[in-house]
């Protein structure tokens, strides 16, 4: 079951997944900007089944929030989809509503060692391969490349570097 919610972000009560797929509901979602110690960022490229954005390069780590938190999620979710758990925190929320439809996503960031990012085993269900890169060089991707991002990591990438947002990440 996934936590619908309202304009507003408010909680309404809980959907099936599959009745989300209409458009007519929005949800909540959980993002990580997962930075190595070359400070690049680690994004992950959708398998080809997924029902959202197949074949786009996302976030580290991406969850749909059920009856929890966002936070409690993003826990999950990095455990789910990498394999690894690391501190994070909150940087932002995104809306990403289309005419009753979408979400909220709330994008979080987090560092890992060597040592952890060496234990990154993607979900083959999830991502078909990750990778490392440079925030600037993503910047640039997602401007002269927008259709093969999703558009919530489109949104954040911009949020971060128009908004100055930057600072907080390091």
């Amino acid at each position: 079951m996934i936590s619908e919610v309202d304009e507003d972000d408010n909680f309404l009560g809980l959907r099936e997944r599959e009745e989300f797929y209409s458009g007519n509901h929005i949800h909540r979602a959980s993002q990580l900007i997962l930075l190595n110690p070359e400070n690049k960022m680690l994004i992950q490229k959708r398998a080809p089944g997924k029902k959202w954005y197949p074949n786009r390069y996302t976030y580290s780590v991406s969850g749909t929030v059920r009856d929890e938190s966002y936070e409690v999620c993003l826990e999950r979710e990095m455990l789910e989809e990498i394999a690894i758990s690391v501190p994070f925190r909150e940087l932002f929320k995104i809306s990403c509503i289309f005419e009753n439809g979408g979400a909220f996503h709330t994008v979080f960031s987090g560092r890992c060692s060597e040592e952890t990012a060496s234990l990154i085993r993607p979900d083959p269900e999830e991502a078909v391969n990750v990778e490392w890169i440079e925030l600037n060089e993503l910047h640039r991707a997602v401007k002269t490349e927008p259709e093969k991002f999703t558009p919530s990591l489109r949104t954040g990438i911009m949020k971060i570097f128009e908004e100055g947002y930057l600072k907080y990440i390091f």
